[in-house]
Protein backbone atom coordinates (compact mmCIF):
# COMPACT_ATOMS: atom_id res chain seq x y z
CA UNK A 1 0.00 0.00 0.00
CA UNK A 2 1.67 3.44 -1.05
CA UNK A 3 1.62 6.21 1.55
CA UNK A 4 1.49 8.87 -1.62
CA UNK A 5 0.49 9.81 -4.18
CA UNK A 6 1.78 10.98 -7.70
CA UNK A 7 -0.50 13.33 -8.59
CA UNK A 8 1.27 17.07 -7.76
CA UNK A 9 0.39 16.98 -4.46
CA UNK A 10 2.22 15.20 -1.09
CA UNK A 11 0.03 13.30 0.69
CA UNK A 12 -3.18 10.78 0.13
CA UNK A 13 -6.38 12.55 2.24
CA UNK A 14 -5.65 16.64 1.30
CA UNK A 15 -8.31 18.60 0.08
CA UNK A 16 -7.45 18.48 -3.57
CA UNK A 17 -8.50 14.46 -2.59
CA UNK A 18 -11.32 16.30 -1.21
CA UNK A 19 -12.51 17.82 -3.27
CA UNK A 20 -12.22 15.48 -5.99
CA UNK A 21 -13.78 13.00 -4.43
CA UNK A 22 -16.44 14.93 -3.27
CA UNK A 23 -17.45 15.58 -6.89
CA UNK A 24 -17.06 11.94 -7.96
CA UNK A 25 -19.12 10.97 -4.88
CA UNK A 26 -21.89 13.94 -6.13
CA UNK A 27 -21.80 12.56 -9.48
CA UNK A 28 -22.02 8.54 -8.80
CA UNK A 29 -24.74 9.11 -6.67
CA UNK A 30 -27.00 11.69 -9.00
CA UNK A 31 -26.64 8.72 -11.71
CA UNK A 32 -27.43 6.14 -9.45
CA UNK A 33 -30.85 8.02 -8.37
CA UNK A 34 -31.80 8.58 -12.13
CA UNK A 35 -30.70 5.82 -13.75
CA UNK A 36 -31.27 1.60 -13.28
CA UNK A 37 -27.56 0.73 -14.75
CA UNK A 38 -24.44 2.65 -15.31
CA UNK A 39 -20.60 1.79 -15.78
CA UNK A 40 -17.93 3.41 -14.64
CA UNK A 41 -14.43 4.48 -15.98
CA UNK A 42 -11.48 4.98 -13.73
CA UNK A 43 -8.90 6.00 -16.39
CA UNK A 44 -6.15 6.26 -13.68
CA UNK A 45 -6.87 4.01 -10.94
CA UNK A 46 -3.84 3.93 -8.75
CA UNK A 47 -3.62 1.72 -6.07
CA UNK A 48 -7.28 1.77 -4.57
CA UNK A 49 -6.43 2.31 -1.11
CA UNK A 50 -3.30 4.41 0.40
CA UNK A 51 -1.93 5.44 3.61
CA UNK A 52 -2.52 8.78 5.65
CA UNK A 53 0.54 9.41 7.41
CA UNK A 54 0.63 10.93 10.78
CA UNK A 55 1.67 14.48 9.76
CA UNK A 56 3.41 17.59 11.77
CA UNK A 57 2.71 20.52 11.14
CA UNK A 58 4.28 23.22 12.66
CA UNK A 59 2.25 23.20 15.62
CA UNK A 60 -0.80 23.80 13.13
CA UNK A 61 -3.45 21.64 13.02
CA UNK A 62 -3.17 20.15 9.42
CA UNK A 63 -6.47 20.35 7.53
CA UNK A 64 -7.64 17.41 5.82
CA UNK A 65 -10.28 14.53 5.05
CA UNK A 66 -9.88 13.97 9.00
CA UNK A 67 -10.63 17.65 9.47
CA UNK A 68 -14.43 16.56 7.98
CA UNK A 69 -15.30 14.07 11.02
CA UNK A 70 -15.61 17.89 12.85
CA UNK A 71 -17.25 19.89 10.18
CA UNK A 72 -20.49 20.65 9.55
CA UNK A 73 -21.48 18.65 6.77
CA UNK A 74 -24.39 18.20 4.50
CA UNK A 75 -26.05 14.63 2.73
CA UNK A 76 -23.20 14.35 0.09
CA UNK A 77 -20.56 15.31 2.54
CA UNK A 78 -21.75 12.88 4.91
CA UNK A 79 -21.93 9.61 2.43
CA UNK A 80 -18.14 10.51 1.22
CA UNK A 81 -17.28 10.49 5.08
CA UNK A 82 -19.45 7.18 5.63
CA UNK A 83 -16.96 5.29 2.55
CA UNK A 84 -14.10 6.95 3.62
CA UNK A 85 -14.70 5.68 7.50
CA UNK A 86 -15.57 2.13 6.09
CA UNK A 87 -12.32 2.01 5.04
CA UNK A 88 -10.96 2.55 8.70
CA UNK A 89 -11.19 0.35 11.92
CA UNK A 90 -11.09 2.96 14.20
CA UNK A 91 -10.52 7.30 14.93
CA UNK A 92 -7.77 8.66 14.25
CA UNK A 93 -8.30 7.64 9.92
CA UNK A 94 -5.47 5.56 9.09
CA UNK A 95 -6.90 4.90 5.59
CA UNK A 96 -7.68 6.74 2.73
CA UNK A 97 -10.12 4.96 -0.08
CA UNK A 98 -8.57 6.14 -4.06
CA UNK A 99 -11.25 6.81 -6.38
CA UNK A 100 -11.57 2.96 -7.67
CA UNK A 101 -12.56 1.65 -3.89
CA UNK A 102 -14.88 5.05 -3.50
CA UNK A 103 -16.95 4.02 -6.91
CA UNK A 104 -17.19 0.16 -5.61
CA UNK A 105 -18.81 1.49 -2.67
CA UNK A 106 -21.29 2.87 -4.76
CA UNK A 107 -21.88 0.27 -7.24
CA UNK A 108 -25.26 -1.32 -7.11
CA UNK A 109 -25.96 -5.30 -8.09
CA UNK A 110 -26.62 -4.12 -11.96
CA UNK A 111 -23.37 -1.52 -12.38
CA UNK A 112 -20.10 -2.17 -13.29
CA UNK A 113 -16.32 -0.67 -13.27
CA UNK A 114 -13.25 -0.69 -15.68
CA UNK A 115 -10.17 0.17 -13.83
CA UNK A 116 -6.66 1.23 -15.73
CA UNK A 117 -3.58 1.74 -14.19
CA UNK A 118 -0.24 1.70 -16.08
CA UNK A 119 2.18 1.47 -13.47
CA UNK A 120 2.74 -1.86 -12.98
CA UNK A 121 3.49 -2.28 -9.25
CA UNK A 122 0.28 -0.16 -8.60
CA UNK A 123 -1.99 -2.33 -10.96
CA UNK A 124 -0.36 -5.37 -9.09
CA UNK A 125 -1.81 -4.22 -5.66
CA UNK A 126 -5.22 -2.72 -7.37
CA UNK A 127 -6.30 -6.24 -9.13
CA UNK A 128 -5.23 -7.78 -5.56
CA UNK A 129 -7.93 -5.90 -4.08
CA UNK A 130 -10.48 -6.82 -6.10
CA UNK A 131 -9.72 -10.09 -7.63
CA UNK A 132 -12.75 -11.68 -6.26
CA UNK A 133 -15.15 -8.72 -7.07
CA UNK A 134 -16.87 -10.07 -11.32
CA UNK A 135 -18.54 -6.37 -11.39
CA UNK A 136 -14.67 -5.29 -11.66
CA UNK A 137 -13.08 -5.50 -15.04
CA UNK A 138 -9.09 -4.24 -13.71
CA UNK A 139 -6.45 -3.93 -16.89
CA UNK A 140 -2.96 -2.77 -17.08
CA UNK A 141 -1.46 -0.04 -19.24
CA UNK A 142 -2.51 3.44 -20.86
CA UNK A 143 -5.20 5.16 -20.34
CA UNK A 144 -5.13 6.87 -23.80
CA UNK A 145 -4.88 3.57 -25.29
CA UNK A 146 -7.76 1.51 -23.15
CA UNK A 147 -10.75 3.96 -21.79
CA UNK A 148 -12.27 3.81 -25.08
CA UNK A 149 -12.19 0.16 -25.72
CA UNK A 150 -14.08 -0.24 -22.13
CA UNK A 151 -17.35 1.59 -23.11
CA UNK A 152 -20.33 0.04 -22.61
CA UNK A 153 -22.57 -0.50 -25.92
CA UNK A 154 -25.70 0.22 -25.93
CA UNK A 155 -27.83 2.97 -24.01
CA UNK A 156 -25.98 2.35 -20.75
CA UNK A 157 -24.62 5.68 -18.80
CA UNK A 158 -22.23 6.37 -16.25
CA UNK A 159 -19.07 8.07 -15.85
CA UNK A 160 -15.66 8.44 -16.28
CA UNK A 161 -12.94 9.86 -14.48
CA UNK A 162 -9.64 10.77 -16.08
CA UNK A 163 -6.56 11.88 -13.35
CA UNK A 164 -3.23 11.62 -14.93
CA UNK A 165 0.18 12.79 -13.29
CA UNK A 166 0.35 15.24 -15.92
CA UNK A 167 4.24 14.46 -15.31
CA UNK A 168 5.11 15.31 -19.12
CA UNK A 169 3.84 17.82 -21.39
CA UNK A 170 2.21 15.75 -23.92
CA UNK A 171 -0.34 14.14 -20.80
CA UNK A 172 -2.26 17.59 -21.75
CA UNK A 173 -2.73 17.19 -24.93
CA UNK A 174 -3.71 13.25 -24.51
CA UNK A 175 -6.17 14.51 -21.82
CA UNK A 176 -7.76 16.58 -24.04
CA UNK A 177 -8.16 14.46 -26.64
CA UNK A 178 -9.42 11.51 -24.20
CA UNK A 179 -12.19 13.39 -23.16
CA UNK A 180 -12.77 14.57 -26.91
CA UNK A 181 -13.05 10.59 -27.54
CA UNK A 182 -15.09 9.35 -24.35
CA UNK A 183 -17.58 12.92 -25.61
CA UNK A 184 -17.73 11.50 -28.80
CA UNK A 185 -18.17 7.54 -28.52
CA UNK A 186 -20.34 7.55 -25.04
CA UNK A 187 -22.63 10.74 -25.00
CA UNK A 188 -24.58 9.12 -22.18
CA UNK A 189 -21.48 9.69 -19.64
CA UNK A 190 -20.80 12.13 -17.46
CA UNK A 191 -16.85 13.09 -17.88
CA UNK A 192 -14.59 14.13 -14.59
CA UNK A 193 -11.03 15.29 -15.48
CA UNK A 194 -8.51 16.81 -12.64
CA UNK A 195 -6.83 19.43 -14.11
CA UNK A 196 -2.66 20.08 -13.32
CA UNK A 197 -1.90 20.94 -9.79
CA UNK A 198 0.85 23.68 -10.99
CA UNK A 199 -0.81 27.00 -10.20
CA UNK A 200 -0.35 27.81 -13.86
CA UNK A 201 -3.67 28.68 -15.38
CA UNK A 202 -2.09 28.32 -18.96
CA UNK A 203 -2.50 24.98 -18.49
CA UNK A 204 -5.99 24.78 -17.79
CA UNK A 205 -6.72 26.86 -20.49
CA UNK A 206 -4.36 24.97 -22.95
CA UNK A 207 -6.62 21.53 -22.15
CA UNK A 208 -10.16 23.89 -22.67
CA UNK A 209 -9.01 26.02 -25.61
CA UNK A 210 -9.02 21.88 -27.45
CA UNK A 211 -11.94 21.13 -26.02
CA UNK A 212 -13.45 24.11 -27.26
CA UNK A 213 -12.12 23.92 -30.53
CA UNK A 214 -13.73 20.75 -31.31
CA UNK A 215 -16.94 21.99 -30.58
CA UNK A 216 -17.49 20.63 -27.37
CA UNK A 217 -19.60 22.56 -25.03
CA UNK A 218 -21.59 21.88 -21.79
CA UNK A 219 -18.39 22.17 -19.37
CA UNK A 220 -18.42 23.60 -16.40
CA UNK A 221 -15.31 23.83 -14.14
CA UNK A 222 -15.41 23.24 -10.04
CA UNK A 223 -12.75 24.97 -7.99
CA UNK A 224 -11.93 24.91 -4.68
CA UNK A 225 -9.32 26.94 -3.17
CA UNK A 226 -7.24 27.00 -0.15
CA UNK A 227 -4.32 28.49 1.63
CA UNK A 228 -1.95 26.02 2.10
CA UNK A 229 1.91 26.02 3.75
CA UNK A 230 4.49 25.29 1.49
CA UNK A 231 6.58 22.18 2.08
CA UNK A 232 9.99 24.62 2.11
CA UNK A 233 11.81 25.28 5.33
CA UNK A 234 10.14 29.09 4.98
CA UNK A 235 6.34 27.57 5.68
CA UNK A 236 5.12 30.78 3.51
CA UNK A 237 1.30 30.05 3.00
CA UNK A 238 0.25 29.83 -0.51
CA UNK A 239 -3.25 30.08 -2.45
CA UNK A 240 -3.85 27.05 -4.39
CA UNK A 241 -6.72 25.62 -6.27
CA UNK A 242 -8.11 21.84 -6.66
CA UNK A 243 -9.48 21.73 -10.17
CA UNK A 244 -11.73 19.68 -12.12
CA UNK A 245 -13.56 19.61 -15.31
CA UNK A 246 -16.94 18.29 -15.54
CA UNK A 247 -18.22 17.65 -19.31
CA UNK A 248 -21.53 16.68 -19.86
CA UNK A 249 -23.19 16.77 -16.07
CA UNK A 250 -26.44 15.43 -16.26
CA UNK A 251 -29.29 15.89 -13.75
CA UNK A 252 -29.16 18.30 -10.56
CA UNK A 253 -25.42 17.38 -10.45
CA UNK A 254 -24.04 21.02 -10.66
CA UNK A 255 -26.77 22.42 -8.05
CA UNK A 256 -26.05 19.95 -5.78
CA UNK A 257 -22.19 20.00 -6.06
CA UNK A 258 -21.96 23.52 -5.48
CA UNK A 259 -24.09 23.48 -2.53
CA UNK A 260 -22.26 20.60 -1.10
CA UNK A 261 -18.51 22.22 -1.89
CA UNK A 262 -19.55 25.66 -1.10
CA UNK A 263 -21.10 24.68 2.10
CA UNK A 264 -17.84 22.52 3.19
CA UNK A 265 -15.80 25.68 2.43
CA UNK A 266 -17.66 27.53 4.74
CA UNK A 267 -17.28 24.74 7.29
CA UNK A 268 -13.15 24.24 7.37
CA UNK A 269 -10.74 26.56 9.61
CA UNK A 270 -10.88 30.51 8.54
CA UNK A 271 -7.65 30.57 8.66
CA UNK A 272 -7.48 28.94 5.35
CA UNK A 273 -9.94 31.10 3.23
CA UNK A 274 -12.01 27.98 1.81
CA UNK A 275 -13.51 28.90 -1.53
CA UNK A 276 -15.62 27.05 -3.83
CA UNK A 277 -16.86 27.89 -7.55
CA UNK A 278 -18.59 26.20 -10.17
CA UNK A 279 -19.00 27.97 -13.60
CA UNK A 280 -19.94 27.29 -16.90
CA UNK A 281 -16.68 27.75 -19.66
Amino acid sequence: MRGSYSKGYPVAGSLFDVHKHLVLTGVLVQLNQHLSRIHYIDAHAGTGVYELPMLEHSGDELVNVETLLKANRNELTDKYIEIVRSCNRSLPLSKYPGSPVIAQKLLRPLDSMSLIELNLEDYSELSGLFETNSQVFVEHGSAFDRVIKRIPEGEVGGAVLIDPDYVIEEDLNDTANLIIQCRNKWDAAVIMASLPVTGRSSSDRYIVSILKDSGMNNIYLSEFEFLEKSVDDEGCELLVKSKVLLINPQFEIIEILDSALTQLAASLPSAINAKSTIKAI
